[in-house]
């Protein structure tokens, strides 16, 4: 008896890797199973448009994150929206290193505005996210920008100290930091701007730049260095009619 019960948990076993197996399968090759059949379901790859280092998008899409703190002008033919972790390095990069450089050659001659939009990636960068929200507005780019330089200081801390110091030197008091990490209103928000991101601009990293402009939608994933953003933004630009070489 021992052993028929043996033989026939075997046989079930197999049948269910088997099945298991076959589900996969199936789905892989674009096959469902409903309602007892196995029906082919037509799939079509769609490979992304692209335009140089970025992705195109759709022209309909809309984002509802805060444009209330920008650098540059409201008019600017191109606006970035910058989607960053304050924890992620390569953001801190591109945030210390590329923007300067941006604000020259762009920014400061109403080509182009930056908006930064919080993506925390983990509990810290989250909390830095929250006080940076109940920041003056003109303390909130100043402590973004503190966040990124002091990044190595603060990021893998365990106590709190460390960021509700970066706050009080930008006008935040120690109970005024505290009762900001604990708004759960505060962080709904930032959940919010970020699950926007996921759902319609496919974002799975930081940093991401969504560009704006009268000719488009085009987002660029990941990290780039100057030269390459440059020659991305003159293309834009000059598919707009403006003479980049002036």
């Amino acid at each position: 008896m021992d052993s028929f019960i043996k033989k026939v948990s075997n046989v079930l076993s197999l049948i269910v890797v088997f099945c298991f197996s076959a589900a996969i399968y199936f789905n892989y090759k674009g096959f469902v199973y409903e309602d007892g059949k196995i029906e082919l379901r037509k799939q079509e790859a769609i490979a992304a448009e692209k335009n140089g280092i970025a992705t195109v998008l759709p022209r309909n899409i809309v984002i509802n994150t805060s444009q209330k703190y920008s650098y540059g002008s409201a008019s600017a033919p191109l606006t970035m929206f910058e989607y960053s972790s304050l924890g992620c390095p390569h953001c801190a990069d591109f945030h210390l290193d590329v923007i300067p450089e941006l604000m020259e050659d762009y920014i400061n001659k109403g080509l182009l505005r930056i908006i930064f939009v919080n993506f925390p990636l983990d509990k810290n960068s989250m909390k830095a996210a929250m006080l940076s929200k109940c920041m003056v507005y003109e303390n909130y780019l100043p402590f973004i920008e503190a966040m990124f330089s002091a990044q190595r200081s603060w990021w893998m801390d365990t106590d709190e100290e460390h960021l509700f110091r970066y706050a009080a030197e930008h006008g935040l008091s120690y109970d005024e930091a505290t009762a900001c990490v604990k708004d759960k209103k505060l962080a709904q928000e930032i959940v919010a701007d970020r699950q926007e991101a996921i759902d319609r601009l496919k974002v799975q990293g930081t940093p991401a730049f969504y560009i704006v402009g009268a000719d488009g939608n085009e987002i660029i994933y990941g990290s780039t260095n100057y030269r390459h953003l440059r020659n991305y933004l003159d293309s834009r630009l000059e598919r707009l009619g403006y003479d980049i070489k002036q």
